[in-house]
């Protein structure tokens, strides 16, 4: 059997900073701090090998966060892995056909998500499927105009495939627009057992359209690099970020009101300035637009660690090039529950870009081992 792996190293950051709201109101706070980082490998067994071709893009994390859920599409299984013990706690087998078959190998299927009941969630271009804990009883929901009561979806308007669910999977959120709109209008939040839609506008997506690179090749076709638009809902309100501006958006699902909170950094830009060119002859150019692009700041997702009661985000902005070679700076800032903005500074740390989740106080970061999983962990100690 194989056992976990463990690196440790410990780093000691002590600063102060101000931060800036919408309200434009500022914060000081000297938080001191200290992280140890180490690397942990999960134990799958003799007998087999977790699921990673897809950076478990098909994957879940449990509302306790004792349970990581990894969905195999071309079996298809369900893996279930104890993130306490790290460790394959079993292999739940599905079918493909039949009444209860889901239909994977051969379907795009961008969401899938698993309740505290064992239900699986899986999200498909035409329809969500619900499998019940026993595997033996499957429901469809559509999210088509004549399937939902509440905002009236029009003809030309379709539902995302690319969703989430809620904490308790009562909700689907998911982004509508005009279908093959390159900007998406706002947020669907659609109730399952009601299926009542609330469509709440968002300027978001018209806003990082100008920070697009596209090549099309055949007028008809269109290849393009976009800003990244990062979704999570937290208690009773979803939040909406994007890679393009220091800011937040929180929608509340009760009533589908939307607050804007803008943030100020004394270490990167505060939004993408565009100082690129956006059209591309070339996929290779493409590559290369991207890649110069990728020298604007950049930032990556909130996370809520729920013991210390605190976000963490990280951005990235190039801080200079060394010939060819281009060297950039990772800013962590770190906010209180109610997104006051607390603290920033350089680190040597990240998120490694795929499955990052808060647990028990740590930042778990999905990691590949020699095609093992395993995780780059960050802890706080806060004084």
């Amino acid at each position: 059997m194989k056992k976990p792996l463990y690196f440790a190293t410990a780093l000691l950051l002590m600063a102060s900073c101000s931060g800036q709201t919408d309200s434009k109101s500022f914060n000081s706070n000297d938080l001191k701090f200290t992280v140890e980082i180490d690397t942990v490998q999960v134990d799958p067994g003799e007998e087999h090998f977790i699921y990673l071709a897809k950076f478990l893009r098909y994957s879940s994390v449990s509302s306790d966060k004792k349970t990581l859920y990894n969905f195999n599409p071309s079996v298809p299984e369900l893996e279930v892995i104890d993130l306490d013990e790290l460790t394959l706690k079993e292999v739940l087998k599905l079918e493909n056909e039949g009444p209860t078959g889901i239909n994977a190998s051969n379907s795009y299927l961008p969401m899938m998500d698993v309740s505290h009941k064992g239900e699986l969630f899986l999200n498909t271009i035409s329809y969500m499927i619900k499998l019940n804990a026993s595997r033996d009883q499957m429901s469809r929901f559509w999210f088509t105009p004549d399937s939902l009561q509440g905002d009236a979806l029009s003809d030309v308007e379709i539902i995302y495939p690319e969703g989430f669910m809620s904490d308790n999977k009562d909700f689907y959120f998911g982004a509508y627009g005009v279908q093959d709109n390159s900007a998406k209008s706002g947020l669907a939040m659609i109730n399952l057992s009601s299926m009542e839609l609330k469509k709440v506008p968002l300027d978001i997506f018209e806003r990082i359209k100008k920070f697009e690179i596209f090549f099309s090749p055949a007028g008809n076709s269109k290849s393009s690099v976009t800003e990244t638009v990062f979704f999570d809902s937290i208690e009773d309100k979803v939040f909406i970020s994007t890679s393009a501006f220091n800011e937040i958006y929180l929608v509340d699902i009760t009533h589908g009101t939307v607050e804007k909170k803008s943030f100020h950094s004394e270490r990167t830009d505060d939004a993408k300035k565009g100082d690129f060119q956006k059209t591309a002859s070339s996929q290779k150019e493409l590559m290369d637009l991207a890649m110069e692009k990728g020298k604007e700041v950049h930032f990556l997702k909130f996370y809520y660690d729920d013991q210390n009661e605190k976000f963490w985000r990280f951005s990235i902005q190039l801080d200079r090039m060394n010939g060819d070679s281009a060297a950039y700076d990772v800013v962590l800032t770190i906010f209180d529950k109610d997104l006051i903005q607390l603290h920033e500074e350089k680190v040597d740390y990240s998120e490694t870009g795929s499955l990052t989740f808060f647990k028990d106080g740590t930042l778990y970061s999905y990691i590949n081992l020699e095609d093992e999983l395993g995780f780059v962990r960050i802890k706080p100690t806060y004084e």
